[in-house]
C-alpha cells in the first residue's frame, strides 16, 4: 500500500502528493525486483491511498493524472496491460476539517467524496463530521455512510464511467498535473530515489514550504475555509 494521505494532511500540493506517492511506489518496485520478483508480479499487488481535499477540480484531475503516471511507470519497466491498472482508494482529508464548527465538515466531506468519484476512485472513505474531536459517534458514522449511498443511489454517480471525460478544463488540468508530477518524480529519481529523498528530508521540507504558504493565504482570507476563516460560528 502506497499512502499519499499523510502528505495531504501535512499541507502538500496535489502535485507533491502524486509525485511522492508514485516515487514511493517506484522504490517498492525496485526493492521487489532486487529480490527476484518481476514487474508483473509486483505491480498488480500495489494499491494507492490518496487524500481528497476541497479544491474540487484539482482533486478530480489529480486522480486522473495518477492513472496516466502509473501507466508510464509500468511502461518504463516493460510491464503488461494488467500491471498498468491502478487501484485508488480515496479518503477525506483532515487538513481542512474544522473543530470549531463541525457540522460544516458534512459539506466539505460531501464535495470531497463527489470529486473522488468523478476522478475515478475505486473505493472511498468519507470522514464522519466529528472525527476531528476524537472517536466518531454512531450518528456521525451513519451520516458518513449515507453520504456515499446518496451520491450513488440518488445522484447515480456509480452509473457513469468517466463523468469528467471531455471537459476541456479537467483534461487540461489533468495534463498539467501529470506533467509537473512527472518532472518532480524525475528529480527524485535523479537524486537517488524516494528513500534517499526522505532521509535527506527533501519532501518534508518542500511540503512545509507549501503548508506555510497555505497558512498565510488562510490568515489573509485569500483562500477561504468556511467555518474557520469565513462565516465562523463565533
Amino acid at each position: 500500500g502506497v499512502c499519499g494521505y499523510e502528505y495531504v494532511n501535512a499541507g502538500s500540493s496535489a502535485v507533491q502528493e502524486l509525485a511522492y506517492s508514485m516515487a514511493s511506489a517506484i522504490e517498492y518496485i525496485n526493492q521487489m525486483l532486487e529480490r527476484g520478483l518481476t514487474i508483473d508480479e509486483v505491480a498488480p499487488k500495489i494499491s494507492f491511498t490518496f487524500g481528497i481535499s476541497t479544491n474540487y477540480f484539482m482533486e478530480v484531475s489529480k486522480l486522473r493524472a495518477g492513472r496516466i503516471i502509473w501507466s508510464n511507470i509500468i511502461d518504463a519497466y516493460k510491464g503488461n496491460d494488467k500491471s498498468k491498472e491502478i487501484f485508488i482508494h480515496s479518503k477525506s482529508s483532515q487538513y481542512n476539517q474544522t473543530q470549531n464548527d463541525i457540522y460544516v465538515n458534512l459539506l466539505r466531506t460531501t464535495t470531497e467524496a463527489f470529486s473522488a468519484i468523478v476522478g475515478g476512485a475505486d473505493s472511498l472513505y468519507t470522514s464522519p463530521f466529528d472525527e476531528t474531536l476524537g472517536m466518531p459517534d454512531e450518528f456521525s458514522r451513519r451520516l458518513a455512510r449515507n453520504t456515499q449511498i446518496i451520491l450513488g443511489e440518488e445522484s447515480h454517480l456509480n452509473a457513469v464511467i468517466d463523468p469528467a471525460g471531455g471537459s476541456y478544463y479537467v483534461e487540461a488540468l489533468t495534463a498539467e498535473i501529470a506533467k509537473q508530477a512527472w518532472a518532480l518524480i524525475k528529480e527524485i529519481e535523479a537524486d537517488g530515489g524516494m528513500m534517499s529523498a526522505v532521509l535527506k528530508s527533501t519532501p518534508q521540507n518542500e511540503i512545509e514550504k507549501i503548508a506555510q504558504a497555505k497558512q498565510k493565504d488562510y490568515s489573509k482570507r485569500k483562500n477561504v475555509i468556511v467555518g474557520n476563516n469565513m462565516y465562523a460560528n463565533v
